[in-house]
């Protein structure tokens, strides 16, 4: 099988583009060439600051096929878990809503601590406004009340850069409520969760993101972790990302790597495709 046939209709739920706050690799009209080009179904692009909702259909019509989609994270640029802002993004298209990244208490405690101001050029909350999604084995009102809108359009919840115990808290409200639940790069360095916790959180439903960014920047995280995990939470519960955009990361040529370096620890390549096409299609509703 040869390497376009390994991304033939796959897809990337995590890609970061310009225009941004910082270098990015490439621009969104670029990426989706790049997509078009290497046999890719879809990309879901990402922004820590503003929607990419809206925009992507503009790339969409230049390039004249449905290759990217968009979504919204809860952060500061946007109001934190503002519920208006979260309706205008699903109103315009978004497919997945994360719940805060550098805003989440988590993300912030954790930079604050080590003296960070800014990340990928926004800045980071200090104690008063950084944004905790869950408390006390509950969700917070204002995360129950973006996880109804992305029941009532039909999107999918992402977890941010939460705390494992703020996510198996989401993932359980997800569960009760019906709303899929996409664990975002569960094993990258800022959060960290455990394989077992991980397993659990695919029992009740959740889809776990592996990204190669994770890989490339976590200490004692490697590409036969990834392969454990897979192994762990089975296909239906995984996919395949890179969370790449990065000015020195080309998103697809990153995603092949990625997924050949994922065959090759030992994953089935059947299973690597469902990582890269089954799945991913199923939250973004292309089936």
């Amino acid at each position: 099988m040869s390497d376009r046939d390994l991304l033939d209709g796959a897809i990337d739920m995590h890609v970061h583009t310009a225009p941004d706050l910082i270098e990015r690799f490439e621009s969104d009209v670029d990426l989706a060439r790049d997509a078009r080009e290497a046999g890719m179904r879809a990309i879901l692009v990402k922004s820590h600051v503003v929607p990419t909702a809206g925009r992507v259909d503009l790339v969409n019509e230049a390039v004249g096929d449905e290759l990217l989609f968009g979504g919204v994270a809860c952060n500061g640029g946007v109001g934190g878990l503002n519920r208006d802002a979260v309706e205008a993004a699903l109103e315009l298209g978004a497919k997945v809503v994360w719940l805060p990244t550098a805003w989440s208490a988590n993300h912030a405690s954790q930079a604050r601590e080590c003296g960070v101001e800014r990340f990928v050029g926004q800045r980071v909350p200090d104690e008063e406004e950084e944004i905790p999604v869950a408390r006390d084995g509950e969700v917070t009102p204002a995360t129950r009340e973006v996880m109804t809108l992305v029941d009532e359009y039909d999107a999918v919840l992402g977890t941010g850069h939460a705390a494992p115990d703020e996510i198996e808290t989401v993932v359980e409200a997800c569960a009760d409520a019906g709303v899929d639940c996409l664990v975002n790069h569960p094993c990258f360095r800022v959060v960290d969760v455990s394989l077992d916790r991980q397993e659990r959180l695919a029992e009740l439903g959740a889809v776990m993101e592996y990204c190669a960014y994770a890989v490339q920047t976590t200490e004692g995280h490697s590409i036969e972790r990834v392969a454990e995990a897979v192994e762990r939470v089975g296909p239906e519960n995984a996919v395949l990302a890179t969370d790449y955009g990065q000015a020195e990361n080309p998103p697809v040529p990153g995603l092949r790597e990625f997924a050949e370096a994922v065959d090759d620890a030992g994953v089935p390549r059947e299973t690597v495709r469902q990582c890269l096409t089954e799945t991913p299609a199923r939250l973004l509703r292309l089936d």
